[in-house]
């Protein structure tokens, strides 16, 4: 495997993705297919936060509709279509977007690249009829820009391998439900929930994520891939860091400060 990524600066699998990417009219409409979702995305968080303005606990009224839509309503119909058999598990490189695991990253994606334009870029104010300062938070953006970079990543991986992926997202949207009920709800129950829903997510995950790097031989799709596991493992390992220290702070009958601190 290490071989075949280092014998060479493009293999000829690396060509074809490019191609495919590029040229391809099913690759094609992933693109196209990508940008209709955050238009969609975006589009849906301007008119909630025009119909709900405000925010609590640090964060607007829209992103908790929108993650809450998006964790308990989107994903989970799509994976229930896809365990029973009316979407088809070959994966976006077979078909284009219309299959499970590429609507399942490409909605993922779409889903992160509009929180960061609307909720974290220097138009967030204006959205927001904030007189303050725009919302800002590098550590949202490195979250998102290595969520968005596995999910584009995921659809040009082989089959079998978009498959493995796309659980994988899953898994770990699932076990960041419960940062948005904490934060509407926040008892020691749910910061105890917060803190061993995420933890198991990503404990399985994570090796997930390990197998498919492991099995991933072209250079071009495995060091980018390998980047953004690494980053958001590392991002992960101090999310839990901090989910700890808040359930032991909770469970001790103590105030928890977290207004906007999470990645939603």
């Amino acid at each position: 495997m290490l071989g075949a990524r280092s014998g060479g600066i493009l293999t000829g699998e690396d060509v074809d993705n490019i191609r495919n990417m590029l040229f391809d009219a099913d690759a094609g409409g992933d693109v196209v297919f990508l940008v209709n979702a955050f238009a969609a995305y975006a589009a849906a968080r301007l008119a909630i936060e025009f119909v709900l303005p405000g925010k609590l606990r640090g964060y607007t009224h829209q992103q908790y509709v929108v993650t809450l839509a998006h964790q308990v309503v989107v994903l989970p119909v799509l994976a229930v279509c896809w365990a029973a058999g009316l979407l088809a598990s070959g994966g976006s490189a077979s078909g284009g977007p219309s299959e499970a695991p590429g609507l399942i990253y490409l909605l993922t994606g779409a889903y992160v690249m509009s929180d960061s334009l609307v909720n974290y870029s220097p138009i967030s104010a204006a959205i927001a009829g904030s007189a303050g300062p725009p919302t800002f938070s590098w550590g949202v953006h490195a979250h998102h820009g290595f969520t968005l970079l596995l999910c584009l990543l995921g659809t040009t991986l082989p089959p079998w391998l978009e498959v493995e992926g796309a659980v994988a997202i899953l898994l770990g949207e699932a076990g960041s439900l419960w940062i948005t009920i904490t934060l509407l709800r926040p008892t020691r129950t749910n910061f105890l929930l917060r803190l061993l829903t995420f933890f198991a997510s990503r404990l399985c995950a994570v090796p997930i994520a390990i197998d498919v790097l492991r099995q991933c031989e072209s250079p071009l799709t495995f060091y980018p891939l390998l980047a953004g596991v690494a980053g958001l493992v590392y991002d992960n390992v101090r999310t839990l860091l901090r989910m700890r220290y808040h359930a032991r702070q909770a469970a001790a009958g103590g105030g928890v400060a977290e207004h906007g601190s999470w990645p939603l």
